[in-house]
């Protein structure tokens, strides 16, 4: 029998550990997996290197405070999107705005209701999710409308360069040509190869996959498959 599927990845941010205890028994029943950091610095170094679909975020710690460890995840163009929920006894009108402003998604005010906290939780995982959705669905959009593009304009003068060389090979009597044109004639070849190939990629670019390329920049992955 197979694991049933998980809800989603929560992180826990909470300088006291019973309140994490008690977080990580509500969640977990609830068929969630569990991130927990008991500082905010602690956080942000678990949340670079594993990206929760949401975070509940304490707003009274010692060093990192709830609004300064927000305001760090939402410059950070790689996990801006991630909701973050403030749970907290602060109810005041200025700490609500103050927690909007630094870029909560959300408020839970304690003592909490499991069943409230639990269906606010989902309904902005599934906005995330949602969000997810629609982006990776322009990324596609764009990817097609760049592969079209880009075979238009490259074929062209690739059939060009093409022609062109083979004209170059027929005009040269073949006992002229040194060793090293003969190298350079192959990988100009080998090159117009590769470039062909690429293109026919393109042609299937909406079925790519990303990768990381430099900094928040991410490029198309034109690894071939293993097969």
């Amino acid at each position: 029998m197979s694991e049933e599927k998980k809800n989603g990845l929560i992180m826990v941010v909470d300088d006291s550990q019973e309140n994490i205890r008690l977080l990580e028994i509500i969640l977990k029943k609830a068929n969630y997996e569990v991130l927990s950091a008991q500082s905010g610095r602690k956080a942000l170094d678990i949340i670079n290197a594993v990206i929760p679909d949401l975070i509940l975020l304490d707003v009274m710690m010692p060093q990192l405070n709830g609004y300064q460890v927000c305001k760090l995840l939402k410059k950070d163009a790689k996990l801006q999107s991630i909701p973050i929920i403030f749970l907290t006894s602060m109810s005041g009108t200025e700490d609500i705005v103050k927690g909007f402003e630094a870029g909560a998604a959300d408020y839970v005010f304690r003592p909490f209701n499991r069943v409230e906290l639990l269906a606010r939780l989902k309904t902005h995982i599934d906005l995330k999710h949602s969000r997810d959705k629609v982006i990776e669905l322009e990324r596609k959009n764009l990817a097609l409308a760049m592969s079209a593009t880009a075979n238009h304009e490259i074929n062209q003068p690739l059939t060009v360069i093409t022609g062109n060389l083979y004209l170059l090979k027929e005009s040269i009597p073949k006992e002229l040509i040194t060793e090293t044109q003969k190298q350079y004639l192959t990988k100009i070849d080998a090159a117009i190869i590769k470039i062909k190939e690429l293109l026919a990629r393109y042609r299937h670019a909406a079925s790519m996959k990303y990768k990381q390329y430099s900094g928040n920049e991410i490029v198309l992955d034109y690894t071939e498959p293993e097969k």
